[in-house]
């Protein structure tokens, strides 16, 4: 999982990943400005409608969760959990309900006090059908949040799990009941708080223009401690190249994942740090099995077929071509850094010699033009792609080579992100390269490849459905040994490579490039955002 501290020799130099602690900052006072260039806008920055990576990064330093990890993630127990909005916690005799009571010293940045009816209320927005957020999923088996008194939320379950403290910890951000109570459930993203949040984390919201900038001040009066640094600003940049030359020139100061083109000029660049770290992100190409997709439902419900495509590529040579050494094949839904990772999982091999076989015995002929083609239907599908991604959408052009090879014609569609998100979350698509940035929980996996639960997808945008699969997971959920429970998560993985309800990618090997002059925390595997607060920069050494 994650490094609690490292060194790392890059560049011929040793970087030391430190920064100053909580007493450090409220002696010296925020000060600085930390400028991230990043590939796309924040898509909302309400927690339960947020589906982008960028509005995660947002909201994780607006609002703040119950407890915070301490380190490498534990799921299990609280062990690996310290403070944040709730001071301390109190588990029921038969753990069917943990008890959390607020910091006194709580405020949102209007200064209203933070109270328990705002997690009763939190949790609400999170589950509300009418809210359809992606994350509600992450709450099944809680039964109910209720407010014993005006500071103590008590979250009770119907029966014993695992990962109880964590399901609620980590994935529950709590926000200001007094100033969205009122608002309808179904028009939160078009809400005057979506355009002027209040939080009350260690940042609070200052401007926001839309696809350009987003920036955030520091609260100097938090009652965890004001930051380190007086302003974050994110820069959006959605050309690569461009994205790297502002961290190159000092216009920026931070890309969180360089891409190749520029790695052997960051190394050999005076005054910047390249700082590694691991990654919770994989890419596939999903493949829509619902009625949405009508054109292409029964084409992906082959078994098959599916597997034919899959055998057509090469994802070693992919990889190899689009990231270098910044990338790994994909093993699944699922990165290294997960502890219940399955690196011996059983792969569907490049094999083009199987692929056209199977795809001869399915009726699919090749024509003059060399593609495929079935009673007169050709062989071909549509892949979206977010045009924020270069590294998609060059990973697209070459899979499309390659598909061509066999005869199928795979259509590429550049499109913004916010276009993106609503038709992956609609089930508008035939097939879309994504990027999933998952949660420590193995259990995560379950929300984005496990059967729909009814109208909620969660993240499973391809609305896949597989009973084996929803078996291990389910089992999984309520075993206590970890053996056990290692075994079922295992084979889920394994049932999900062998079924492909998408084609595993690659995951990167993430670089983040920073000035000199900034002093960050180590940087964790699920979220490499979430130090910030605690980070700084020198002012001694301005970014130009």
């Amino acid at each position: 999982m994650i490094r609690r501290t490292f060194m790392t020799g890059i560049a011929g130099g040793v970087i030391l990943v430190a920064g100053c602690s909580d007493a450090e900052t409220a002696t010296k006072g925020p000060s600085g400005v930390l400028t991230i260039a990043t590939p796309a806008d924040a898509d909302a920055l309400i927690p339960p409608i947020v589906a982008s990576l960028q509005g995660k990064q947002a909201v994780d330093l607006l609002f703040d969760m119950l407890a915070r990890p301490t380190g490498a993630i534990e799921t299990v127990g609280d062990a690996g959990f310290a403070p944040q909005l709730a001071s301390r916690w109190s588990w029921a005799a038969d753990s069917l309900s943990i008890a959390f009571t607020i910091d006194s010293a709580a405020r949102w940045h209007d200064g209203q006090p933070v109270g328990a009816s705002d997690v009763v209320f939190s949790y609400a927005l999170y589950t509300d059908s009418s809210v359809a957020s992606p994350h509600a999923g992450a709450f099944a088996g809680i039964d109910s949040v209720t407010a014993r008194d005006a500071s103590t939320a008590v979250v009770w379950w119907s029966r014993r799990h695992p990962e109880q403290f964590f399901q609620v910890a980590y994935n529950l951000a709590i926000m200001p009941a007094h100033l969205l109570s009122s608002v309808p459930r179904g028009a939160l993203a078009q809400s005057e708080f979506a355009r002027h949040p209040i939080g009350s984390g260690r940042y609070r919201f200052g401007a926001w223009t839309r696809s350009q900038m987003l920036v955030f001040e520091a609260d100097t009066n938090n009652y965890r401690g004001a930051p380190g640094i007086a302003r974050v600003i994110w820069n959006v940049t959605p050309d690569a190249t461009a994205a790297s030359l502002r961290v190159l020139s000092g216009e920026a100061d931070l890309l969180e994942a360089i891409r190749l083109d520029a790695y052997a000029q960051a190394a050999a660049t005076k005054g910047l740090a390249l700082v590694p770290y691991h990654t919770l992100d994989y890419a596939y190409l999903a493949f829509n099995f619902s009625a949405r997709s009508a054109a292409t439902q029964q084409l992906f419900a082959d078994h098959a077929f599916r597997v034919a495509l899959s055998a057509s590529l090469d994802r070693q040579a992919l990889v190899q071509n689009v990231l270098g050494e910044l990338g790994l094949v994909a093993l699944g839904p699922f990165t290294r850094a997960v502890p219940a990772a399955d690196t011996a999982v059983a792969q569907i091999a490049y094999d083009t010699t199987a692929a056209d076989r199977t795809l001869d015995s399915l009726g699919w002929s090749r024509g003059a033009n060399g593609l495929r083609s079935r009673s007169g239907t050709p062989l071909r599908f549509e892949v979206i792609v977010p045009a924020s991604s270069a590294t998609r959408q060059r990973m697209a052009t070459l899979m499309q080579a390659q598909f061509r090879a066999r005869g199928v014609d795979m259509r590429i569609a550049a499109i913004e992100p916010a276009q993106f998100f609503a038709r992956v979350g609609s089930g508008d698509f035939d097939a879309a390269l994504n990027m999933w940035h998952a949660d420590p929980s193995p259990m995560a996996v379950r929300d984005v490849w496990g059967s729909p639960r009814g109208n909620d997808v969660g993240g499973n945008f391809g609305r896949y459905r597989n009973t084996t699969v929803d078996a291990a997971f389910d089992t999984a959920a309520t075993t206590f040994d970890p053996t056990r429970r290692r075994t079922l998560f295992h084979r889920a993985f394994a049932e999900l490579v062998r079924d492909v309800p998408a084609i595993w990618l690659y995951e990167p090997r993430n670089m983040a490039l920073m000035r000199e002059r900034v002093r960050p925390t180590p940087l964790r595997a699920d979220a490499w955002w979430a130090g910030i607060p605690d980070w700084t920069v020198d002012a001694g050494a301005p970014a130009r």
